[in-house]
This record gives structure tokens, sequence and C-alpha cells, in this order.
């Protein structure tokens, strides 16, 4: 049976890194995994959403790194979706721990560039140890040296690097910070890749796949690859 992630949460069918997509997702037992995306606010708490301004997805105004947590949580993070959310919130990281409860594992994107969120690594993974779940979240991202920070904090948290092209030496990349998989825009996906991958034990999850063609395509390669995905529903079968 394939492995589904979803992505932000179940995002085509509630607002995307908000409670209302997590729950959701959690109570489909056919998504294996939730992947969510982490900023750090101004006074220092890992806050959850995708995008580094609130703009897109609440109806404020700037960057999440200029603002505190109260007020990123005091914006509606809902209605752009639909009215039927009016009113949800930018959850923090810790709440959505809390949700969660290790019931199923979660997908850390820490949203670092270039040392962006000093700290970031390690009050994520603090919160990580806080409700034990070393064993039930990843830490990914495409800045590959906030993942090998994160080193420094836990070996047992996990490590994923993500990317975007057809990387060369990527075996390398993956065994230079000790991370156990790739997760690869599925346009860049090969059969070279995959069995590279695959006969050194490095895992794959693909993104983003919404349809069915595109899964069949990259699952041809390799049947463990793990999708991620806005529609699981689209990708049951």
């Amino acid at each position: 049976m394939r492995k589904l992630i979803a992505h932000r949460g179940w995002s085509g069918k509630a607002p995307e890194n908000t409670l209302s997509a997590i729950k959701l997702a959690l109570e489909e037992p056919k998504i294996d995994c939730i992947e969510i995306d982490v900023h750090l606010t101004k006074d220092g708490i890992p806050v959850v959403i995708h995008d580094f301004t609130v703009d897109r997805t609440t109806n404020g105004s700037g960057y999440v790194k200029d603002m505190t947590a109260a007020e990123v949580k005091s914006l509606d993070a809902g209605s752009w979706f639909d009215g039927a959310f009016a009113g949800e919130q930018v959850p923090l990281l810790e709440e959505v721990l809390v949700a969660a409860g290790g019931e199923k594992k979660l997908l850390i994107e820490l949203k670092q560039v270039a040392g962006m969120y000093p700290g970031l690594e390690e009050k994520v993974i603090g919160l990580i140890r806080k409700y034990g779940l070393e064993t039930r979240c990843d830490l990914i991202s495409f800045d590959h040296k906030s993942l090998q920070t994160c080193m420094k904090f836990s070996s047992e948290v996990k490590r994923t690097l993500v990317m975007l092209g057809s990387p060369l030496l990527l075996v390398d990349q993956v065994n230079e910070i000790g991370a156990s998989a790739v997760s690869m825009n599925h346009l860049y996906v090969d059969q070279e890749m995959v069995t590279s991958l695959s006969s050194n034990g490095i895992e794959l999850v693909v993104w983003t796949v919404d349809q069915k063609a595109e899964a069949e395509r990259v699952l041809g390669f390799d049947g463990a690859i793990a999708l991620t995905t806005n529609h699981p529903e689209r990708l049951w079968a």
C-alpha cells in the first residue's frame, strides 16, 4: 500500500498548516504522515506557516520574523480558504505537537535560510523532546546547514534533505549529515536516482503529487516511495 503524506495537513480540504487541516489528516487512516512548515517569531516562538510573510494565508501583512507569536495568532488564517474556516489561527508548533500526540509521524520543515532564524533548530528539537516525540518527528529542510546544526542537539531525530533539481553526488550529501531520506520534486525523479538512493538504504519522499498519473509514474520506479500530496483522496487506490 502506498505511503501518503498530507502536505501542510490535508490542505486540499482545509486551510494549509492549520489545526483543522492537521486534525483532518490525523483522522484519516489512509494518511500515514503529516508535513508542516515552521518559522520563528520575533519573540522566538516556532509557528506553523509556510511563507516567510503572513500575507498569502492570513488577513495580515508582514514577515513572521518581525511579529510576536501573539501578533501572528491574532490573525485570521482561514477565511482566505473558505468562510467556514473564518477565525482559524496560525498554530504554534507546540499546539501541533500536542494535537498530533505521536499518533502519526510529522515531517517538520525548518524554513531556515542562511541563519535567518537564530535558534530555530534548538527550539524545535527542544519542543520535540518536551513531548517525547523524537521518533515521531523528522526534520526536513532545503537549508542543509540547518539540518547539520540539528545534529548538535539530537542524533535521534531523523533528518531529510529537501531538493529541487537533479543534484550530483546526492548520496554523498545525505551521508555528510547522516540523513535518512531525500525529499525531491516529482518532476526530477528518475530510475537512476531511485536506484542509487535505494541501494544505499536512503528513503525517498516525493512532492507535491496531486494527480494519479504523477503518482503512477513515480511509483513505477519503486512502490516504496512516499508521496506528499495536497489531495490524498485522489491517490487512495
